[in-house]
């Protein structure tokens, strides 16, 4: 249900984020874990600083409303200081 838009993230971060940490997140998917991939890929996000753009970040906050995850509690916290 999800796992256009966290696949999309991932495609977004190409070239910020080390390729096997995204594949590593994403693979999840295939699983039915789409929770798990979005929560491991904000980890990502935020444990190696990767700036992320304002879109990425909108995305990444529907993507939280829509899961009914806590934009206040970690990972997902530390993501808006990383908007450039």
């Amino acid at each position: 249900m999800f796992d256009i838009k966290i696949n999309k993230l991932g495609r977004l971060l190409e070239g910020r984020l080390d390729p096997e940490l995204i594949e590593g997140a994403l693979d999840y998917i295939q699983y039915n874990e789409e929770p798990l991939a979005f929560e491991i890929l904000c980890d990502h996000i935020s444990e190696y600083d990767i700036k992320i753009t304002q879109r990425e970040y909108e995305l990444i906050s529907q993507l939280i409303e829509d899961m009914k995850l806590d934009i206040n509690e970690a990972p997902f916290k530390y993501l808006k200081e990383l908007v450039v």
